[in-house]
């Protein structure tokens, strides 16, 4: 690595940030490598159809500040190394169409043999077709649009915060997505979302999107949490004790996003101390600073969850789910945030999605809920007592 990309706070603590060093996520990027390894196989003649079938498409599943964006930057640079080419789209209702397909389109121009009047053609009827779509307007043909680029460059292709497409849009892009993988075509398919995502999906028309290769993104394990805190330090030569460093992830929660919190800090002391090593009295030395952060970014998800007035439900899911020694299933969730309220089945539902996308909790495999982040539970009952009194 290049001296210029080590110099400078090597972490950050903010949406979108993608750390220089992504650890413990082997089986997120093994399930993403199958992935372009389907759609970068041999052909069933040239700039034909893939001769192994239709590639897997995936959903990346978790919390805000899990890392998503890490791994989609990883899955980026991995997807160039192949030969490959990757788009990273969102859709918001009455976007601007540059946050959609017309940044992909614009690749084809860069494909040798190609007709670059056809190209620009077609990115036209895009940018059109985009800025007027409303439900119920004609579907822009995907196949015409893309089916040529797929003959020569093989496409991963992210839809990003799925939350925020609108249903009738996301039903065209996955319902053409569909023909064109069903037809063996070099295109994988990756969903990203909070842990409401499947929640989101249920009104989808489109029933293969279940069959989907999941990657639920967890907590990292404690030695994954101690290889991302020290060797961003380590890599510039500086040195961690490994007291400073026991006490460094004790403040994590092996969460990624306290992850960059508490290593920003412990970063800047060195720096103002004009120090070359850690040790425990310089980690000390930024307790406050850590958890000041760490209880905002809390302070922002209550808030949140206050504002949309489902506090006393949100609660109810609190005290449920520490009462409880085994995982709860989400109706069980359910009916004990609308217990003494009188919340209807629906209304329980709707609030259930809210919390899960909030991260208050989430679902890991088997349907089971859980804490995404043990110290969040201890955080929102003292704020909500305090509120009270």
């Amino acid at each position: 690595m290049a001296t210029e990309q080590l110099s400078g706070n090597p972490f950050h603590p903010g949406a979108g940030f993608v750390p220089e060093h992504l650890a413990g996520r082997e089986p997120e990027q093994a399930s993403l490598r199958r992935a372009l390894k389907d759609i970068t196989g041999p052909r069933k003649k040239d700039y034909g159809p893939l001769r192994g079938g239709p590639p897997q498409h995936l959903k990346i599943i978790g919390p805000r500040g899990m890392g998503k964006m890490a791994l989609l930057d990883w899955a980026r640079r991995e997807a160039e190394s192949r030969d490959a080419d990757f788009a990273r789209l969102t859709h918001e209702p009455n976007a601007d169409s540059d946050d959609a397909l017309s940044a992909l389109l614009s690749k084809l121009a860069d494909i040798p043999g190609l007709d670059r009047k056809q190209i620009s053609e077609w990115e036209s009827d895009y940018l059109q077709w985009a800025l007027d779509w409303q439900p119920g307007k004609p579907e822009l043909d995907f196949e015409r649009v893309l089916g040529t680029r797929l003959r020569f460059r093989p496409l991963m292709l992210v839809l990003d915060d799925i939350l925020h497409y609108d249903m009738d849009m996301l039903d065209l892009v996955l319902n053409q997505y569909q023909l064109l993988a069903s037809s063996g075509w070099p295109l994988a398919l990756v969903l990203v979302g909070t842990p409401a995502l499947d929640w989101h999906l249920v009104n989808v028309k489109a029933a293969f999107i279940y069959r989907s290769d999941d990657i639920y993104i967890h907590c990292l394990d404690p030695a994954a949490t101690r290889e991302a805190l020290s060797k961003p330090f380590t890599d510039r030569g500086v040195a961690v004790s490994d007291e400073a460093l026991d006490l460094m992830a004790s403040w994590t929660d092996d969460y990624p996003f306290f992850i960059q919190a508490v290593g920003s800090e412990v970063w800047k002391a060195k720096e103002a101390k004009e120090r070359t090593e850690v040790d425990v009295a310089l980690v000390q030395g930024v307790e406050q600073a850590v958890h000041g952060e760490r209880d905002g970014f809390y302070g922002k998800i209550y808030e949140r969850i206050s504002a949309d007035r489902l506090a006393e439900h949100a609660m109810k899911a609190v005290a449920a789910i520490e009462a409880n020694p085994e995982p709860l299933t989400p109706a069980q969730v359910r009916a004990r945030m609308a217990e003494g309220t009188g919340l209807k089945h629906e209304d329980a539902v709707e609030v259930y999605s809210q919390l899960l996308d909030a991260g208050l909790f989430w679902e890991f495999e088997g349907r089971r809920v859980r804490t995404a982040i043990p110290s969040f539970f201890t955080y929102f009952k003292e704020r909500y007592k305090q509120e009270r009194t």
